[in-house]
């Protein structure tokens, strides 16, 4: 009973964590879109955003726990959290692994950017689409269910929702003009060499 429900609970955890990572990045391309409405305010999806963000974490830490106590499986802390430790499925375990310390260092970004700075917090942010392609290949390639139609037509479905919103956020990108920052001032009697 209990190596059932721990590897439901892992199965379970590291799914939904999928499911709101997916939502999550789905949002964040649409703030940067812009799209909006007086129903649907950008705040709303800002905040929308943080909560799929975060709730996300919270599911691939209990994906990560049921996974390390789960009888069946064995794994030791080192297991789970060194990359490449593990001798069960190497590379696409430290694809997880790796997508779990950026996501903790992307998060930790959010809560740092009033002191790095917008700019380079969003620098930092659009490594969101990393994390998002290694979540998706450690699930694809040693997920349990990743060999039943309903998991299959969630990693589709994921991929065409972000592959099409990307898509369209690099052609609005194309044809916004291009950002200069303004010139610096000379102030007099002052030589700049």
């Amino acid at each position: 009973m209990w190596n059932a429900l721990t590897w439901n609970v892992a199965r379970a955890g590291g799914l939904t964590a999928y499911v709101l990572l997916t939502f999550a990045v789905a949002v964040g391309l649409a703030l940067t879109l812009r799209w909006q409405s007086s129903r649907w305010p950008r705040l709303i999806n800002s905040e929308l955003h943080n909560f799929l963000s975060l709730l996300g974490l919270v599911f691939t830490l209990v994906h990560v726990l049921a996974i390390w106590i789960d009888p069946f499986t064995h794994f030791a802390w080192s297991e789970v959290l060194i990359p490449f430790a593990s001798t069960y499925r190497t590379f696409w375990m430290t694809l997880g692994i790796l997508a779990l310390y950026l996501g903790l260092a992307i998060g930790l970004s959010t809560w740092l950017r009033p002191r790095i700075g917008y700019q380079w917090w969003r620098r930092f942010h659009i490594l969101t689409l990393l994390l998002y392609v290694l979540v998706t290949l450690h699930g694809v390639f040693i997920g349990s269910d990743s060999d039943t139609w309903w998991a299959t037509a969630l990693y589709i479905g994921s991929i065409l929702l972000v592959g099409t919103l990307l898509v369209l956020r690099l052609l609005k990108s194309a044809q916004e003009p291009e950002r200069t920052l303004p010139a610096p001032v000379m102030q007099k009697n002052k030589r700049f060499f």
